[in-house]
């Protein structure tokens, strides 16, 4: 399957010869969430910086063949086809479990590894919880958009339509009120709008065995777990994560969700960059 991407490089000649860094974003999301990241991630490291779309997502094709292991045989496709032996692989949620997933099978393609809030926990099968609501939300939402609206209306009228599920959480809620619209992976087709991500085959997935992962193997380079310490993943709390990943550390940020780049941009930058950049002196918070 080939994945779209985007390319963000260094400011100038600043390349240097090293891995690139590859971006994965979390579900239901798309490569745009890294649109202010990926940029200062290339700048602060010289790396060149690669944004990439899952399957099921964005622009990526669309398939009902759809599991964390069919993710990272994506990934290492990925990494393949565009000649890359290693790389730095930073990833949030979902696109966390991807990296991961591919550090404990292929070790030797991952010279680096950074999860944004995901755990090594084994998922159940599940007709609730946050990720199902949220794709419930979605599909209402995007049948109320009014269809003669342009694309940047319509990202607000979801942001607007969306904003009290974020009322419980007043540093998410700052976020989406500075939330750049454009981000949102939303199109139109046939006069209506959509969101785009394969919602049926993401339920599905959520609902089936298809969840469940048996994850295996230890990665030995350095790793770097950060955590918002008011997500519901509850990362501080995984005893795995250290079984696998024995030169782990784990970096909470106060007072975030689920969603840590978007709540603490320029902190997520500077401790990213520096991690892969190799002079970091993070303490890990258990």
């Amino acid at each position: 399957m080939e994945l779209k991407y985007d390319i963000h490089l260094p400011p100038g000649d600043r390349e240097e010869n090293l891995p690139p860094v590859i971006l994965l974003h979390g579900m239901l999301d798309s490569r745009k969430t890294w649109k202010y990241i990926a940029p200062q991630i290339a700048k602060c490291t010289g790396r060149k910086v690669y944004t990439v779309d899952a399957r099921n997502h964005g622009e990526s094709p669309w398939s009902d063949e759809f599991t964390f292991d069919i993710l990272a045989d994506d990934l290492d496709n990925f990494l393949n086809y565009h000649n890359i032996p290693r790389a730095a692989l930073v990833g949030h949620s979902m696109g966390g479990r991807t990296s991961l997933t591919l550090a404990l099978k292929k070790p030797e393609k991952v010279e680096k590894l950074v999860v944004e809030d995901m755990h090594l926990r084994d998922f159940r099968p599940t007709q609730r919880g946050p990720i199902m609501n949220l794709i419930k939300l979605l599909q209402e939402s995007v049948e109320h958009i009014p269809p003669d609206v342009d694309e940047l209306t319509a990202k607000r009228f979801l942001v607007d339509f969306m904003e009290p599920m974020l009322s419980s959480n007043n540093r998410a809620n700052v976020a989406a009120k500075n939330f750049d619209a454009s981000m949102i992976p939303l199109k139109k087709e046939n006069g209506r709008y959509s969101w785009q991500a394969n919602l049926n085959a993401l339920e599905q997935f959520l609902t089936t065995d298809r969840i469940r992962q048996d994850i295996r193997g230890v990665y030995l380079g350095d790793s770097l777990f950060i955590y918002g310490t008011k997500s519901f993943f509850k990362i501080d709390k995984d005893p795995r994560i250290l079984e696998c990943f024995p030169r782990a550390t784990k970096l909470g940020f106060e007072g975030a969700s689920h969603l840590v780049h978007f709540e603490h941009p320029k902190r997520f930058v500077k401790d990213v960059s520096d991690f892969i950049n190799g002079y970091h002196n993070i303490k890990s918070k258990y």
